[in-house]
């Protein structure tokens, strides 16, 4: 796994030239089509409605004002295309979780398997250690997410539990996987 905040580029099926790099506020309305698509499709988030653009402005917001990351993969050769984002925040708001963030991964459905998952979680992973980060936690809805829960695991995460039967979307009684890792021995 890349230590550095920033991956060197990687190249994709098509052997378009991928970056990672900080979500600014004129990729927003890509982040917002990105996550409609996945709240409306998928079971891997529990929002039932997709948040509009002024209500994914706001979520941005409170991340990056706190000096958390919110990361984008973008195009090398244009870098207002957006394949996917990444962002990960205290875990729950209260002091002594300060160290533990919790992430999130959303990459386009059209770029699926063109490891853009891994480099923002490569990316992602790299800015929670400048920032000292001690614990990530990962929050899966749906058990049956095999693809972020190997992502995770790609990535060190282990198998930290799940929560049976704690939400409902589609008709489906959805369980939910956790998983976490553990910065303090990267080097």
């Amino acid at each position: 796994m890349p230590s550095a905040a920033q991956p060197p580029a990687s190249r994709d099926k098509t052997t378009r030239a991928i970056v990672v790099r900080p979500c600014f506020q004129q990729d927003l309305i890509w982040v917002q089509l990105i996550y409609a698509h996945a709240v409306i499709t998928g079971a891997g988030t529990f929002e039932t409605e997709p948040p509009d653009l002024e209500e994914m402005t706001s979520r941005w917001s409170k991340v990056v004002g706190r000096g958390w990351p919110f990361l984008v993969a973008s195009d090398a050769h244009d870098v207002s295309r957006v394949y996917g984002f990444a962002y990960a925040q205290q875990f729950r708001d209260r002091q002594a979780y300060a160290k533990t963030f919790e992430d999130s991964i959303y990459v386009a459905h059209t770029a699926h398997g063109l490891k853009i998952g891994s480099a923002l979680m490569g990316g992602l992973l790299g800015e929670l250690q400048a920032l000292g980060a001690e614990q990530v936690i990962a929050v899966i809805g749906d058990s049956y997410n095999a693809a972020s829960i190997a992502l995770h695991a790609r990535f060190g995460f282990y198998h930290a539990g799940r929560l049976d039967a704690v939400g409902r979307k589609f008709g489906r009684v959805l369980d939910v996987v956790l998983m976490q890792r553990d910065l303090r021995s990267v080097s």
